[in-house]
């Protein structure tokens, strides 16, 4: 195995073993807020919590703040520095859990069909060439250059890959447009419904419902990176 392979290697195991570690910590957090100070002291902040929630409720017009939403979605298409979990979020904060659960997929619709389109138009940008550069990533990625649905659903899965770099590189590819957005919501909805969930018990931060999100997603997440992680081994191995 190649130097730069071993660092990748040892990058993704010890990103996956952490992810993991916090999973455990969270759930030995969660255990250690039931102590009775810990409680005492969350109820002198409880009817705060429970005033800017029931404020948050108030607010008027439903369509237009949905509109601002996806505004939203739309720009992160062009500014990352807008995030997807922080979109999501938002839309538990301010909506019922089935209102924020629509409003967010159709959101990650629209961002993931704009990006794609965007790549159809006018190729896969410098993403596209830099995989190019490595053959295992090119087999993976291409499968005799239609685009692979494996990968996809991988490249949604797992944390850590950039969404709109994958959008184009896929719509650069021709892929079908439909196979492409029901694998790419199928792999990106336990993260959607987590982060979502998380905004809607965020004015409860003590409860087992806000906690449970993020032991899920490090869950996943890490044990989904150590995966990722044996299977490109295995690949290098074999080229």
């Amino acid at each position: 195995m190649k130097k730069k392979e071993v660092k990748r290697s040892s990058a993704l195991s010890f990103t996956g073993v952490l992810l993991l570690i916090l999973a455990a910590v969270l759930v030995g957090v969660y255990f250690a807020t039931t102590d009775e100070t810990i409680q005492q002291w969350y109820a002198m902040y409880e009817d705060l919590l429970l005033k800017l929630d029931l404020a948050i409720l108030s607010i008027g017009d439903f369509w237009i703040i949905v509109f601002v939403i996806f505004a939203l979605y739309v720009l992160r298409c062009f500014v990352p520095v807008i995030t997807v979990p922080a979109l999501c979020v938002l839309s538990g904060m301010v909506y019922p859990t089935a209102e924020a659960l629509f409003v967010n997929v159709i959101g990650c619709v629209i961002m993931l069909t704009v990006k794609y389109k965007f790549g159809e138009h006018f190729g896969g940008g410098n993403a596209y060439r830099l995989l190019q550069k490595n053959s295992v990533s090119t087999m993976l990625i291409e499968q005799q250059g239609t685009g692979n649905p494996w990968v996809l659903f991988a490249f949604r899965f797992i944390p850590g890959f950039p969404i709109n770099p994958v959008s184009q590189i896929y719509g650069a590819m021709g892929f079908d447009y439909w196979k492409y957005l029901i694998i790419s919501m199928w792999g990106f909805l336990p993260k959607l419904f987590s982060y979502t969930f998380i905004g809607v018990y965020v004015f409860d931060p003590l409860s087992f419902r806000f906690f449970l999100p993020f032991i899920i997603l490090f869950t996943v997440s890490g044990a989904s990176i150590l995966i990722l992680n044996a299977v490109l081994n295995k690949l290098e191995k074999k080229s």
